[in-house]
């Protein structure tokens, strides 16, 4: 029988895993002591540094406006009994985000971390809403071009003619957002020895 993991696993397997990613990037990293509020100890040979490692399993679903999304969420301003204490600047020096389906770790300084963060899952590159919006509006352009009026174009792409004539207006832009992907944030050594 199979066992689900807990909480306090998942943790445990991505301070593992944490460890691992920078051995093999040639550092020197061991898991610190129970009740610290950084989880790994790195060093780069130049400093000793203090991570904090947050471990998601897999993607959840974030409910947006009228569409959800599926990506990593991380929790990361707080810490201690309750979540009450907030990290400061002298007991982290650096967060390694964690998804253990994938395997992969990422990295970020924090004054680059927002105290939640979603992190899109490059599995699912093309599936966001703002990126289907993009192809929409190039598929409707490449039949406009053809000659296809507003109707044709809606019944053959599947989106409400409202949208195809919203597209085709003067001076219509598709939404891009900002949003990244978890891949943005893996480091390769060199990153390491210019924090």
């Amino acid at each position: 029988m199979i066992r689900k993991s807990n909480e306090l696993q998942i943790g445990k397997a991505g301070e593992y895993l944490v460890c691992a990613d920078l051995i093999i990037k040639g550092f020197v990293a061991f898991i610190s002591e129970q009740g610290l509020p950084y989880d790994v100890l790195l060093d780069n040979g130049k400093k000793i540094y203090k991570v904090q490692v947050k471990t998601t399993s897999d993607v959840r679903v974030v409910p947006q406006r009228k569409m959800e999304s599926k990506m990593y969420i991380f929790n990361i301003g707080k810490h201690g009994k309750n979540n009450l204490k907030r990290y400061t600047a002298s007991e982290v020096d650096l967060y390694a985000l964690v998804c253990l389906k994938t395997r992969q770790v990422g990295y970020l300084l924090p004054k680059d971390m927002p105290e939640t963060i979603n992190i899109r899952a490059d599995e699912l590159r093309g599936t966001y809403y703002d990126e289907k919006g993009i192809k929409d509006y190039q598929e409707v352009m490449l039949l406009r071009a053809q000659g296809l009026n507003q109707t044709q174009i809606s019944k053959r792409i599947g989106i409400g003619v409202a949208t195809v004539n919203r597209m085709c207006a003067e001076g219509y832009k598709p939404f891009l957002t900002n949003a990244r992907y978890f891949s943005d944030f893996i480091r390769d050594s060199e990153w390491f020895y210019g924090i």
